[in-house]
């Protein structure tokens, strides 16, 4: 944690608090989406941004099979589907995506936002960006089997597909080993991990320790069109007056 205060301020990763988070396998059920968030199972993650401007993630055990990273560069992304599937590009800057809070949400606030997933910095000379994670999107069915939102479109279908085929492609393949650091700007760079199997108890499970990072726009951070943008701890997930914690494992 101290290493990263050089490049940020802590900010929460759930609902509870919790600014130095645990990346393992904690026996939560990963089909269960609109509950459960994936980096407490062993399933794969697909190529995602935290809502965080840095990422940071540590070493502590690697798995008996899997577990291993990917990461692109979200402008290249842009460029690639600009060049390959301006269709696709133009579906993922409209505004129609709804995101799930999965429940981690303050008094008075909606369960879902909806939004883009290519944004653009303000200011002038605006620097492309996009926040995405398609768990966060496959997961609302609840409420738009109820009407309440609508549907992911034909269109939106292929274009989450398109994006995900792309970034696999244009990847960085990276095994991270016991006491190695990952350090990752959320609006430069998309990760991405395999599904991993653990060893067999009593042997230790793969455990990746993780900080969410906010890096403000008076110490060089990027203009973002969020509601937080100019705070200094922007970013993270913040559920009312919850105080911030640092478990010293998966809780």
């Amino acid at each position: 944690m101290g290493l990263g205060t050089y490049l940020g301020y802590f900010v929460s990763q759930n609902g509870r608090g919790h600014v130095l988070g645990h990346v393992k396998d904690v026996g939560e059920d990963a089909q269960q989406i609109d509950k459960v968030r994936i980096y407490r199972t062993s399933a794969r993650q697909f190529f995602h941004a935290d809502d965080a401007d840095v990422v940071g993630l540590l070493c502590i055990t690697r798995a008996l099979e899997g577990g291993e990273s990917d990461i692109v560069s979200s402008h290249h992304i842009y460029n690639v589907l600009r060049k390959e599937r301006p269709d696709v590009l133009k579906t993922l800057t409209e505004p129609i995506w709804y995101f799930d809070r999965k429940g981690e949400v303050s008094q008075g606030q909606e369960p879902f936002i909806r939004t883009s997933v290519f944004y653009m910095e303000t200011g002038n000379n605006g620097r492309v960006f996009l926040k995405w994670d398609p768990y966060y999107v496959r997961s609302l069915t609840r409420y738009s089997d109820q009407g309440i939102i609508p549907s992911l479109s034909p269109a939106q279908i292929e274009a989450a597909e398109v994006l995900e085929e792309t970034c696999q492609r244009e990847s960085l393949h990276m095994i991270l080993e016991v006491g190695d650091i990952q350090f990752l700007s959320n609006v430069h760079v998309l990760h991405s991990r395999t599904e991993y199997k653990d060893c067999a108890p009593p042997a230790a499970r793969r455990h990746l320790m993780r900080l969410w990072l906010a890096t403000p726009e008076e110490e060089g951070g990027w203009k973002l069109p969020f509601h937080d943008s100019a705070e200094k701890k922007r970013g993270g997930i913040q559920v009312d007056d919850t105080p911030p914690v640092a478990p010293l494992d998966a809780e």
